[in-house]
């Protein structure tokens, strides 16, 4: 293996309509000693053909095919058959901005400590206009990586690059998991790794109604209780301290309004008004609880619809984040 080189994984179904942006930001790169697998998790429609030719035409890619078995199984695969140091993950529907690589595996090479870097992605349009929200969060506790991702899940998965030995320690991705595999993924990366985040847009999401993140009825149920089977998986291990521990109901608490703001943007009162109530019996505060659903569900949509209110939010976050580290 290379201690340079980048294996970039692209898994992919039936994306073939899109997958050419994506391919193309990658070997676009500035930086240049990168190979990229694209790993067709059993596609239908004309992947195969188009990463072919891809291949044909560039000796960094590489193109590789298995029975469609989810994404887990497909980053697995592309991760056992990397001839790289470093690893990194770009969507078929999404695309990255030309330093993404060379910015992130600048800190890597600078500091061996680090497991892992990642920054912010914007969400696109179907076309690739702007939308207004930003992906990718800064760590919540300073200087403590683990907790500020039992927080929440900080990071925007197509921005993270990662060291291969950070598989060795802490497994591949969990293949029964069907979403929310990333946060499993890093959650568990955490335990051996602190993160680095680059403040800065490195990535942009496409939003289109095939975005597993616009999930409704039944599947939109599938996507949320993966983020629980994976707070449930984490706290179930027997090696926690005491430290790590006493995250569990700030975890818990904090997922369940995340699930009630997906009800109810989804027009399913119903099923948000049962995660918030969740969310109260969560064990933590009750008062924290209720200030934090009336912040997230009143105020800062209110205050986030504007540039100076969204200027706003991220000094008041940097506050409270400055006043955390003391």
């Amino acid at each position: 293996m290379s201690a340079q080189k980048v294996s970039v994984i692209l898994p992919t179904y039936n994306r073939a309509a899109l997958l050419s942006t994506a391919i193309e930001s990658v070997l676009g790169q500035s930086f240049r000693d990168l190979e990229l697998l694209v790993v067709d998790d059993g596609s239908a429609d004309d992947t195969g053909a188009l990463a072919r030719r891809y291949q044909d035409a560039d000796a960094r890619v590489r193109y590789l095919r298995q029975e469609n078995r989810g994404v887990s199984a497909a980053m697995n695969a592309g991760i056992r058959a990397a001839r790289g140091e470093m690893i990194a993950r770009i969507d078929s529907d999404d695309r990255w901005l030309p330093d993404l690589l060379e910015t992130e595996v600048s800190i890597l090479r600078a500091r061996p400590e680090i497991g892992l870097v990642y920054s912010r992605g914007q969400w696109m349009d179907q076309d690739l206009n702007p939308l207004s929200t930003i992906l990718g969060q800064t760590p919540h506790f300073p200087n403590d990586t683990l907790r500020s991702m039992l927080w929440g899940d900080a990071t925007c998965n197509i921005t993270v690059v990662v060291r291969r030995e950070c598989f060795d320690r802490a497994g591949f991705f969990d293949e029964s998991l069907a979403t929310s595999e990333d946060w499993d993924m890093w959650l568990r990366t955490a335990f051996h790794y602190d993160f680095v985040f680059v403040d800065r847009v490195l990535a942009h999401v496409r939003r289109h109604d095939d975005n597993a993140t616009r999930a409704r009825g039944p599947s939109l149920a599938v996507l949320l209780d993966a983020r629980g089977r994976v707070l449930d998986k984490f706290f179930s291990c027997g090696d926690l301290s005491p430290r790590i521990a006493a995250m569990k109901s700030a975890a818990y608490r904090n997922l369940y309004i995340y699930e009630a703001n997906i009800w109810f943007a989804t027009g399913n009162r119903r099923r948000a008004l049962r995660a918030l109530a969740r969310a109260l019996r969560s064990g933590g505060n009750p008062a924290d609880t209720t200030a934090r659903i009336a912040w997230f569900n009143l105020v800062h949509p209110i205050v986030g619809r504007t540039a100076a209110g969204r200027d706003l939010l991220r000094w008041e976050s940097n506050l409270r984040r400055r006043l955390r580290a003391r």
